[in-house]
């Protein structure tokens, strides 16, 4: 399945995607469901909707899929599409390019720029999206087929409304400049740089200089046994005591 989504999306030049995770007490979110859409010109309505499942199948392979993600030839259509963007860039080991996210778009046209995707469907395309499953463990198999229609339900009608939100800021003059907005969805990540969690860390700047470089190392051996562990790293160590130690610095197991 993943060769053939590859391959309309490369010969459409358009792909939707949408992504169902979870992160709750993880390290970082897992990836539980990608749901695509592409046109297909021998599929009801010319569209072709698709899931992609790694915990139901743990053998599939998402490269035809997320080669067509990196190819600036094809346009990829989300909607608040940043964490989908990280997940799918670490997940699949692919970028993400040509992004046109429709919240984004939505924003210059009035609609505000938190607008959810089935409330701007409902406002822009006049169509009901059907709800109920937002709270799903996604991680859990098996998906009833409600589940599978509401995941489906989330890109099925992304395209068209990308499309039409394009055309109309093509007519407002402001097609480029939600483009240029949309550049930095392209560049998600959810990876960690030391140097980012530490100035994250609440009370840092009341340590003097020497606590302030052990805590400096604390953030980073936290941050390597939560991943280790898939753990958040608040659950390793919580920030305020790691401030705690850095301010204290046991010399030994004893002191700590």
């Amino acid at each position: 399945m993943p060769a053939e989504l590859g391959r309309l999306a490369l010969s459409a030049g358009r792909l939707a995607i949408d992504t169902e995770f979870m992160s709750e007490r993880r390290y970082q979110a897992l990836l539980c469901l990608a749901q695509i859409a592409v046109p297909d010109e021998g599929a009801p309505e010319g569209l072709r909707t698709a899931l992609l499942d790694p915990i139901e199948d743990p053998d599939l392979d998402p490269g035809p899929v997320a080669e067509a993600l990196a190819d600036r030839g094809v346009e990829v259509v989300v909607h608040a599409g940043r964490q989908d963007v990280a997940i799918l860039r670490r997940t699949w080991d692919t970028d993400v390019t040509n992004v046109f996210d429709t919240q984004v778009a939505a924003g210059f046209l009035g609609h505000g720029g938190q607008i959810g995707y089935a409330a701007l469907v409902g406002k822009v395309l006049d169509y009901e999206v059907a709800g109920g499953e937002a709270f799903t463990r996604w991680d859990q198999r098996p998906l009833t087929e409600q589940q599978k229609e509401y995941a489906l339900a989330d890109a099925a009608h992304l395209l068209e409304l990308g499309q039409v939100l394009a055309a109309q800021l093509e007519e407002a003059g402001r097609l480029e400049w939600a483009r240029e907005e949309c550049k930095p969805v392209e560049a998600s990540s959810d990876e960690r740089e030391p140097d980012e969690l530490f100035r994250r860390l609440g009370n840092v700047d009341r340590l003097k200089p020497r606590a302030r470089g052990i805590a400096r190392h604390l953030v980073e051996w936290r941050d390597e046994a939560a991943r280790a562990a898939d753990r958040p790293a608040g659950a390793i160590v919580p920030d305020h005591a790691l401030i705690e130690l850095a301010r204290r610095a046991p010399a030994s197991k004893t002191e700590l």
